[in-house]
């Protein structure tokens, strides 16, 4: 495993020339290794079935192995393909043990002669006058019947022994190694798996645009039909996103009407049923509905104030896509950015953002239209006063993302999409609220002279002014307990946070699952393939399965199960899955688990258990699955390794063998020869080169009696009995033998289910108190779950990191070293709300939610800094403190509501989202709004109440230790 984020060809490079040094050191019997950029865990992205209603299954497997394998393997992206189901096509020449007798022949000398006589090589080349011939010897197999003709040997009276004397020669099949349904009907099946750094949906549209272009050279009986697409998921997540986006852009519009549009009395029946229609009309009614908004606010005159800050959505947008192909072009060592769900997350989130400046902005040259300025010197002075305020809100803001350039690498790659297009859209919104909105206001026409705006005129907002000033006279009466009570709430918050389920990334809800079935090692194909068939039957019952593709396989079989869209089921997976479990529990001696499947994140917790010997490890691996058993909230408990094979160990007697005159390895390759079979040579056919196995036949080899009595010879002499020379014993062989870091280990695993990932350890580890191990054998809690202890104790450096730099903006902004603490009294509320959502809603603290809260910490100041602002203005007109500060907090009132109206109402789709994906950002949605609905009503009257405490503190440090006490001149000053 490598860190995330390096160059993997140049490290698939450095790893062949690694392996380079040592590969003369492995036994030649050993298969290639294969070094490609995927792990044997990932699931194939693309799973596509062969089918025929006249062809067998080896005939489908010939036309995939010849036709289609090769053109998939070759698509840019892919790392491996597998067959599953059918036989491979072998040209099969099985030795008959008599005729070998009778003719005195090896089967060493059979394998040697084939080889020898199926060449087709340059020998030479001939010089004439004007040019050069070459000159090639050809005996190369044409026609099976060549093979069968080949002179094996020849005696001293010119008889001959031919090949078809000794063997049989089929064109045929080898034994089936696995089989392949869908929906119970035998197939081929191909599964594709792409490297790892390859882009899921491209590469998965190059595979089905392939495969569109085999179906037009395949036989008209040969259907192709694609059983699994990943890609599809990731599409069907993104179609969510941008709906969710879109929802919030009307959602934004239609508060704006309740806040800035004249609707009078029918605002409290237009706004909550348009926001409810945003909410739940389907995507292509939505899509209309906000055209017609668009078109509403256009052609109304009465309206088109609302369009000057609903504008600054589209433009920002489409100015953002612009940065981020810029950023592409010129800077693609720092950022490869693509519409993806996660930037799509990013453009989602800012949307409500996005207005924020041009509300505040727009908000001011209101007021100053009010005042009695005309439309141009309105937007002039108004947007020019709001400058500071606007600059500093945005960099608050925008600087939240800085920390994650040094935090984890699998942090800033999962979230980094975020943070760019979060950044380049608020950079974008700055430009358009300083720009776009003073030049628009200046030619409409957007307030009366003389009195506040008709919402207000009619009453919306009148009440919320009249509760605020009786709330900050309650508060300014018992400033210091209120201040103190926001500590206490904090620190309440961050006990509760302790406490909370802690997960790293968050798992996705999809319409799949796997079953694995698992038959004790050694097992033969055809008793894997009885349980499947039963497991099959169960799912045809299960209404909810839209269709299930089987891979069977010795002793380790699979199940790809399909379910109807989230939309048309009742039931989650997990609640299919648990119907299943009883079921399948019967089915002895089977070992079956489900795994949901994950775009990102698992729902297992493994434990990795080190030491030398295997069988203790085994007793250990045992003993901790006991436990974990017992465990209420864990199913599928298993060891991962498989047991030990039966065999039949040969253990030669060196002696004996060596008067016979063979050495192990004689014995040893010839018995490989005579059973399992070897390649003699490549039989060439017009579309590709088939393997020639030799070996026994299978009367031959069936049974250990006929194992014992195989002869072993050189070429054609010294006949030795096998019996002779070797002792015959039973044991176990290891499967697999797994290392981490050069250490022996097994892992243990088990589902967690909606466990998060933290408590699940946390239960685990106290189950395990007690447990003791022998000396040098230890236990780690492995998977995610180090990489979620890591990204927690980052998040704490990080959200200290983005403090400190807000404070320092905020200080160079104001000028000052106390007042950003004013402001900053709202990240502590902030964390309470954002703390308590989670708590209600029952979301575990993983990777969106971390980032969630250092966003809400650049998000929540912002109402800070604009009652701060203009309270600090107001204080050089007016004398007494507690007026200007009432004052400060009624001008701002609205520009506040409408903000924190526009953002959480932009997420609020997201924080509700159930479709697929929706787990990795209803968190982040989650934080951010309960963060602002707690904050805002109280940033409007503690953060007042702050100040006045601050200016009279800051009064007594000047009357107590004013320059004129230390240093009296004798002069009046």
């Amino acid at each position: 495993s490598f860190d995330r984020g390096i160059d993997m060809q140049l490290a698939a490079m450095e790893v062949r020339e690694k392996f380079a040094k040592v590969k003369e050191k492995m036994p030649k019997e050993a298969e290639k290794p294969i070094i490609a950029q995927f792990s044997q865990t990932d699931v194939p992205i693309v799973i596509f079935a062969v089918t025929s209603r006249k062809r067998t299954t080896e005939e489908l497997r010939k036309l995939v192995d010849e036709e289609i394998k090769e053109r998939i393997k070759r698509i840019n992206g892919v790392a491996n393909v597998e067959i599953g189901g059918g036989r491979e096509r072998k040209i099969l020449i099985e030795a008959d043990k008599k005729a070998l007798h009778r003719y005195s022949v090896s089967l060493n000398k059979l394998i040697s002669v084939l080889g020898a006589n199926n060449l087709n090589l340059l020998t030479g080349e001939l010089e004439q006058r004007k040019n050069k011939i070459l000159i090639r010897a050809i005996g190369q197999f044409v026609t099976v019947d060549d093979i069968k003709n080949t002179v094996v040997s020849t005696s001293l009276n010119g008889s001959v022994v031919r090949v078809k004397d000794i063997a049989q020669v089929k064109d045929s099949y080898l034994e089936a190694k696995t089989y392949a349904r869908m929906n119970v009907n035998p197939i081929v099946s191909v599964y594709v798996q792409k490297e790892s750094k390859a882009n899921t949906i491209n590469v998965s549209g190059r595979i089905l645009d392939e495969i569109e272009n085999i179906k037009t050279v395949m036989p008209e009986d040969v259907k192709v039909v694609v059983t699994k697409n990943q890609a599809k998921f990731i599409r069907k997540s993104i179609s969510n996103l941008r709906d969710s986006l879109f929802r919030g852009a009307v959602m934004i519009i239609f508060i704006l009407m309740l806040f800035m549009g004249k609707l009078g009395r029918h605002a409290a029946v237009i706004v909550p049923v348009g926001l409810l229609t945003a909410m739940f009309v389907p995507g292509i009614i939505l899509y209309i509905l906000l055209a017609g908004l668009l078109l509403f606010l256009v052609f109304l005159k009465k309206h088109r104030p609302i369009l000057i800050v609903a504008i600054s959505i589209p433009i920002s947008l489409i100015i953002t896509f612009g940065f981020m192909d810029l950023a592409n072009m010129f800077i693609p060592l720092v950022m490869d950015l693509t519409i993806n769900f996660i930037t799509l997350f990013g453009l989602a989130l800012g949307v409500g953002m996005l207005v924020d400046n041009s509300i505040v902005v727009f908000e001011n040259i209101v007021t100053k239209s009010e005042q009695g300025l005309d439309n141009v010197s309105a937007a002039v002075e108004g947007s020019a006063e709001m400058n500071v305020v606007i600059f500093a809100s945005t960099l608050t803001t925008v600087i939240v993302f800085l920390p994650m350039l040094f935090v984890s690498k699998s942090m800033s790659m999962l979230y980094g999409g975020v943070a760019w297009t979060v950044t380049f859209s608020l950079c974008v919104s700055l430009f358009v609220a300083l720009m776009i909105v003073p030049l628009m206001s200046s030619k409409i026409k957007i307030a009366e002279k003389g009195g506040e705006s008709e919402s207000v005129k009619e009453g919306f907002l009148l009440p919320f002014y009249k509760k605020q000033e009786k709330a900050l006279l309650f508060v300014f009466r018992r400033r210091f307990l209120f201040v103190f009570g926001a500590i206490l709430l904090f620190v309440g918050a961050i006990c509760v946070y302790r406490g909370m389920g802690k997960e790293y990334i968050g798992t996705t809800e999809q319409n799949r699952f796997t079953i694995f079935i698992e038959l004790p090692t050694g097992a033969k194909l055809d008793s894997s393939d009885n349980v499947v068939r039963e497991v099959e039957n169960m799912l045809k019952e299960i209404p909810e399965v839209k269709d299930f593709t089987a891979r069977v396989e010795a002793w380790s079989s699979k199940i790809y199960v399909d379910l109807v869209s989230l939309e048309r089921r009742k039931r989650s997976v997990g609640d299919v899955i648990e119907s299943l479990r009883p079921k399948v529990a019967r089915l002895q001696p089977a070992f079956i688990y489900f795994e949901e499947e994950q775009e990102v994140g698992t729902k297992e917790i493994i434990l990795n258990i080190f030491g030398y010997n295997y069988d203790v490890l085994r007793e250990i691996a045992i003993a901790l699955t006991t436990r974990m058993g017992r465990i209420p909230y864990f199913t599928d408990t298993k060891i991962r390794m498989r047991e030990g094979r039966p065999e039949l160990d040969l253990k030669v007697d060196r002696k004996k063998s060596a008067q016979a005159g063979f050495s192990t390895r004689d014995i040893a390759d010839m018995i490989h020869a005579k059973v399992r079979g070897v390649r003699a040579t490549m039989y060439h056919t017009r579309a590709s080169e088939v393997e020639t196995i030799v070996r026994m036949q299978e009367k031959d080899r069936r049974t250990v009696k006929n194992i014992h009595s195989l002869a072993v010879s050189k070429l054609g002499d010294d006949r030795v009995i096998l019996d002779q020379i070797a002792n015959f014993e039973y044991s176990l062989g290891p499967s697999e033998i797994w290392r981490k870091n050069r250490a022996r280990m097994i892992q243990v695993s088990a589902n967690i289910g909606e466990l998060p990932l933290g408590k699940a350890a946390e239960v685990l580890k106290k189950e395990l108190l007690d447990l003791k191990m022998p000396e040098d054998y230890f236990y780690e809690v492995g998977g995610d779950y180090p990489t979620l202890l890591k990204t927690q104790q980052e998040f704490l450096l990080t959200i200290s990191v983005i403090i400190a730099l807000i404070y320092l903006v905020l200080a160079s902004i104001f000028e000052s070293y106390r007042q950003p603490f004013i402001i900053m009294v709202t990240v502590l509320l902030a964390t309470v709300g954002a703390v308590g959502a989670l708590y209600i809603t029952k979301t575990s603290i993983g990777m969106g939610a971390l980032i969630g809260m250092m966003m809400l910490a650049g998000i929540v100041v912002n109402n800070g800094i604009i009652l701060v602002e203009h309270a600090n203005e107001l204080k050089k007109r007016r004398k007494n403190l507690f007026r200007t500060l009432m004052q400060a907090a009624r001008d701002r009132l609205r520009p506040v509501l409408m903000t924190t109206a526009t953002t959480v109402f932009g997420l609020v789709p997201m924080a509700f989202d159930r479709s697929e994906g929706s787990n990795l950002w209803n968190p982040l949605a989650i934080t951010v709004i309960g963060g602002l609905l707690f904050a805002t009503p109280l940033t409007l009257v503690l953060v007042p109440a702050m100040y006045s405490i601050f200016e009279e503190f800051s009064s007594i440090i000047k009357k107590f230790f004013h320059p004129k006490k230390f240093f009296s001149t004798g002069k009046k000053p």
